[in-house]
């Protein structure tokens, strides 16, 4: 998970393993030149499950909601304040979550998750012994329900989407519109029977 922060007009990302420095000094991977801002100001962490933001002893101190804080936790977007609760420097810190993951949220939604569980697979038929064709009255087999296609066919991209899920976005995106065409054929197979 990668961390905006947004500044002065300006974004930078900081990666996942990463940590970055705020202040003043040339030091500082996030350099904020101004009155109230320590030259080693903030220190910017990822403790492996969330972002941290520390107060590195600065003098005027960093500040949510007007209260000064040492560590600041990013859970979501955060802005602090360097250097003076009111009058100070304010920064915004985002989480940009994988983008893999924003990936599967999307086709799990796309794959109808709130649809009520599957049935179990029809019975397969009895073989029945060859009889030669006069002997035979032929019975018509009822059509399946085309909603029962549906499920089927609805268990079948599931079962294929969970069999590749580390696939890139553009593979993601094909099987999207594979699957788009494969029900719209169903849909049009159905409809013209």
């Amino acid at each position: 998970m990668s961390l905006r922060i947004t500044y002065q007009g300006n974004d930078v990302v900081v990666d996942e393993g990463s940590t970055a420095l705020i202040g003043s000094g040339e030091a500082s991977q996030i350099r904020i030149a101004r009155p109230g801002i320590s030259r080693r100001h903030a220190a910017i962490r990822f403790d492996g499950a969330t972002w941290k933001v520390e107060d590195a002893d600065s003098r005027n101190g960093t500040f949510a909601d007007g209260e000064r804080v040492h560590v600041a936790t990013i859970d979501g977007p955060t802005t602090l304040v360097l250097g003076h609760p009111t009058d100070g420097e304010a920064v915004t810190f985002t989480p940009i979550a994988d983008p893999a993951s924003d990936i599967q949220d999307e086709i799990d939604a796309f794959v109808l998750p709130d649809s009520p569980p599957l049935a179990p697979p029809p019975a397969p038929r009895p073989q029945r012994a060859a009889v030669p064709a006069a002997a035979t009255v032929a019975a018509a087999a009822p059509k399946a329900a085309p909603q029962a296609e549906t499920s089927e066919l609805t268990a079948a991209i599931r079962d294929q989407i969970a069999a590749i899920r580390g696939l890139t976005w553009s593979v993601w995106a094909m099987i999207a519109v594979t699957a788009a065409l494969c029900i719209l054929t169903l849909f049009v197979g159905v409809l013209g029977g």
